[in-house]
C-alpha cells in the first residue's frame, strides 16, 4: 500500500490442485481473475511440467533450431553453442533422449557451414566440449552441466540457513531431505529417475 502497487487480477490467475470446483468458482469470482491448469509458464519455465516427457523441452530444441548457421560464420557459430539455454538445465533433469537431440541440433549447427550445407566433422564431440584452454572449443557437455547445476542445488540445500524453498522441499518430501548424512543410493527429489 505504501509503494502503490497494486495486484492486476487480469494478468493474474488461479490453479486449484485437489480443491472441488464449487470453492475454485467462489475464488475465481472474488479475485476476479482467471483460471489456469498445470503445467504453466513461469519465467520462461515450465512449472509442474514432468521433465521427462520430450514436449517439455521442445522449447528448447525449436529455439537451438531455429537459430541456424545461414550467414554466420565458425566464430558466431561458436558463440551459439555456447549459450544454450541453461535455465532449463539448472531447474529440470534432461533425459537422454533430448541429450541426443540437443547434441545433434550443435553439431549440425557447428558443422553445418555456411548455408546448412553438411560438411565432414573434424574432431570428435568429445574434444570440442574441452576447455579452450585444453585444445577444445569451450562448449558445455550438457549432461555434464546439467548434473552439475542441479548438484548445486542439493548443495544449498545441504547448507544451513533457512529459507522458503527448502521449508516448501522438507513438507513436500519430508524433513529427510535436508539432512547431510546421506545413504548411498537414496535419490533426492530431481534427480529421481521414476
Amino acid at each position: 500500500m505504501v509503494s502503490g502497487l497494486k495486484v492486476n487480477f487480469q494478468k493474474s490467475f488461479l490453479i486449484g490442485v485437489n480443491v472441488l470446483s464449487e470453492f475454485m468458482g467462489m475464488e475465481l469470482s472474488f479475485l476476479n481473475c482467471s483460471e489456469a491448469t498445470l503445467p504453466f509458464m513461469y519465467l520462461g519455465l515450465p512449472v509442474g511440467a514432468n521433465a521427462r516427457k520430450l514436449s517439455t523441452w521442445e522449447p528448447v530444441l525449436e529455439r537451438l533450431n531455429a537459430w541456424g548457421n545461414k550467414y554466420i560464420g565458425l566464430g558466431g557459430r561458436i558463440v551459439l553453442l555456447i549459450s544454450v539455454p541453461i535455465f532449463y538445465l539448472s531447474f529440470l533433469k534432461m533425459p537422454i533422449k533430448v541429450i541426443k537431440k540437443l547434441v545433434a541440433i550443435q553439431r549440425k549447427i557447428l558443422w553445418g557451414g555456411v548455408g546448412g550445407s553438411n560438411q565432414i566433422c573434424c574432431v570428435r564431440w568429445r574434444k570440442v566440449c574441452q576447455p579452450r584452454t585444453k585444445g577444445g572449443l569451450g562448449v558445455r557437455d550438457l549432461k555434464l552441466a546439467n548434473v552439475s547445476l542441479l548438484a548445486k542445488w542439493r548443495w544449498r540445500l545441504l547448507d544451513g540457513e533457512r529459507s522458503l524453498w527448502k521449508e516448501v522441499l522438507e513438507d513436500k518430501y519430508g524433513p529427510r531431505v535436508s539432512y547431510k548424512s546421506r545413504v548411498v543410493g537414496e535419490t533426492w527429489p530431481w534427480f529421481a529417475s521414476r
